[in-house]
């Protein structure tokens, strides 16, 4: 926690300058895995990658960076298709061609027959626009507009191998290495927990009233970008040590408060440790506390939630929040890429999770599933899900087999392969739409139906169809390859004990000898079935 918060400190108060960053020590205790990051480019990112690793320390992100030749033609020879990541570092200025976005548009498409991983395109001296999931483009058109006429220094360019500015590579460093970098490679935190006293406001509430508590506009700006981020589907939390109803109050009467009652999606106000209440709302939401950030202004609270949840990230809230906010801003993990229809179902769902586990405990199981209308949808090979299959795969933890993550690219070329089956699973009841909960990847290989890949979001489990859930996926996709023998296998990971158990229980037993035999519940639960290509 200490190096943490003291590269806080340095990153976001301390305004480093270059030389700063080039001598700062790179941080011990880095995750052992490293991702290799191919740089495809045809002007110099050595400035980028000189000054990046304090942030990517930050974002506890280990890379190894690795580089092409300089390549006006695109041509990408010489590349590794089998790194992480790539990063097209293109100055456009270079380029005499009537029509780039033609001549950019195909190179792309020749390059994503042969990489199948994300790619993040940085052009300098042309503004794109591209439709394309697999590509990520980070315009620097924010950037210039900052630096004015310091964007670019030619007199430097014969030293620096660039026309960018050494301001403006600091800059994209800063942006790649705490934002780009970390949502591209790893998967995007889920929630948010924050205190109220001295870090939603100033002031505190049980001494200063509803009334007394200073809303700065730092406080406003963070307000606000709380309530953004839980409108793009992070869960928003509160860990206070207030006395609840006070807490009601305050957001109830507060109309100046950009933040609502409704913003949140558990609040824990009490006399209780903080560690303790963010245990409860990390099991109330069903999620491991390393996909949750802690935003408290006391070193001591975190220092105790650490200590508790060694995993859980943290950011201390400053005296002026309009630092705290540009922490925010720029914090590891909450840059989403793509905002999907289910971030928007996130909330509402996970809330019905509670009424639910009211409504098992008082019926019995016909009556549970009678009363909830519960609709399962499984969709066969549509190419318009893969986007969000590829999503699944990639940031669900506890409740996958195989650990795969699967990109975009990949998921559709396995929609569109004959020999293979990607079944999504949807899910709704009376209470909510959970939109699409998992998916599970079968693949064929001499007549017999191999279970590539199984991911289910953990808000989805346990309502009591656990075992329909996955196993009725299982049936349709084998029935649509018209396949019968079954082959199953799950892999240990750190935390995907919810799967392995699910599976020692189900699937443990099939092997390539084995018929599977699953009958869907359909005289309790409503099931669609679908088929795509």
């Amino acid at each position: 926690m200490k190096n943490q918060l003291q590269l806080q400190k340095f990153l976001f108060e301390d305004n480093p300058s270059r030389l700063d960053l080039l001598n700062y020590p790179k941080e011990k205790g880095l995750p052992s895995e490293c991702y290799t990051i191919s740089i495809y480019r045809n002007h110099s990112f050595e400035l980028i990658e000189n000054t990046i690793y304090p942030y990517l320390a930050f974002s506890e992100t280990s890379v190894k960076f690795e580089y092409s030749d300089y390549d006006d033609s695109l041509s990408f020879f010489n590349l590794n298709f089998a790194s992480d990541l790539l990063i097209l570092w293109i100055d456009f200025s270079r380029y005499r061609i009537e029509n780039v976005d033609s001549f950019i548009e195909e190179r792309m498409n020749f390059l994503k027959k042969k990489y199948k991983k994300p790619i993040l395109f940085i052009p300098f001296g042309h503004h794109f626009k591209l439709n394309d999931k697999q590509v990520v483009v980070y315009n620097l058109d924010k950037v210039e507009d900052r630096l004015g006429d310091k964007f670019v220094d030619l007199r430097l360019e014969k030293f620096s191998g660039t026309k960018l500015s050494s301001l403006s590579c600091l800059e994209v460093s800063k942006e790649i290495g705490l934002n780009y970098i970390p949502s591209l490679l790893k998967p995007n935190l889920k929630g948010i927990i924050v205190d109220l006293d001295n870090t939603l406001y100033k002031g505190v509430l049980g001494e200063d009233g509803i009334d007394g508590v200073i809303l700065t506009q730092g406080h406003r700006n963070l307000q606000s970008t709380l309530k953004k981020l839980k409108e793009k589907g992070f869960f928003l939390c509160i860990a206070s040590k207030n006395n609840e109803q006070d807490v009601i109050d305050l957001f109830n009467k507060r109309e100046d408060f950009p933040l609502s009652l409704d913003d949140f999606t558990k609040i824990y106000a009490n006399w209780n440790s903080k560690s303790e209440s963010i245990g409860l709302i990390s099991n109330y939401l069903n999620v491991n506390t390393d996909s949750l950030l802690f935003i408290d202004d006391n070193t001591g609270e975190l220092h105790s939630v650490t200590n508790a949840h060694p995993n859980i990230h943290i950011l201390l809230a400053n005296n002026d929040a309009n630092i705290t906010n540009n922490i925010l801003n720029n914090y590891p993990g909450l840059l989403k890429l793509n905002v999907k229809a289910e971030d928007s179902l996130r909330q509402k769902d996970t809330q019905s999770n509670e009424a639910r586990n009211k409504i098992i405990n008082l019926l019995s199981k016909e009556e549970y599933f009678a009363d909830l209308k519960m609709q399962l949808e499984y969709c066969v090979n549509d190419i318009q899900q893969s986007d969000r299959i590829a999503e699944l795969a990639n940031k669900t933890n506890q409740f996958i087999f195989s650990y795969k993550r699967y990109s975009l690219n990949e998921v559709e070329n396995l929609v569109k392969d004959k020999r293979s089956a990607v079944i999504s699973i949807s899910l709704r009841d009376r209470l909510s739409d959970s939109g699409i909960i998992g998916g599970v990847i079968i693949s064929e290989k001499n007549k017999v139906g191999i279970l590539e890949e199984c991911f289910i979001s953990c808000r989805a489990l346990g309502r009591g169809i656990d075992d329909t859930i996955v196993l009725g996926a299982v049936k349709i996709g084998l029935d649509y390859l018209n396949l019968h023998s079954f082959e199953a296998k799950c892999i240990k990971g750190e935390r995907n004990t919810p799967a392995l158990n699910f599976f020692n229980k189900y699937l443990s037993n099939y092997n390539m000898s084995n018929k599977f035999d699953y009958q869907l519940p359909d005289e309790l639960i409503k099931i669609i079935v679908k088929k795509g290509i």
